[in-house]
Formats: C-alpha cells, structure tokens, sequence
C-alpha cells in the first residue's frame, strides 16, 4: 500500500488571519484575553492612560475591529 505524502486538500484547513472571520468566538476572545492583560499592566504601573488607549486601537487593528464595533474597548 502507498501512502499518500503530499497535500490533497482543496485549500488549508485552518483559516488564515486575513481570512479568519472577525467576530469568530475565537477570535474575540483572544482579543478579550490581550484586553484583560493590557488592563492588569495599566493597575500595575506598567503602562499609563495614555499608552492604554494607544494599545486599544492597536489591538483592535490586529484582531480587525473597527472602533464603532460593540466588541471593541473603547477609552
């Protein structure tokens, strides 16, 4: 018996970031995760006000919510 070693797929299985749909569960959630963690820097000390609010549009870029979206922080 041979055994098939190249990709018979018609296209990947996993979705690319560009592809991936942004209001996914998964991918709020990963946003929601980062939130969190930038929220527990900022009572930290870590980061201030100002920084906050740079990182909120930043992730909101990355994980492809506009600012008028209801999932995104908005400060």
């Amino acid at each position: 018996m041979v055994t098939r070693i190249e990709n018979t797929a018609a296209e990947p299985a996993t979705l690319h970031q560009d592809k991936q749909d942004k209001y996914a569960p998964e991918n709020l959630m990963l946003y929601r995760t980062s939130l969190a963690l930038i929220k527990t820097l900022v009572e930290d000390g870590v980061f201030n006000e100002k920084e906050y609010c740079k990182i909120l549009t930043m992730l909101a870029r990355k994980y492809g919510l506009s600012s008028d979206s209801i999932f995104a922080e908005i400060a």
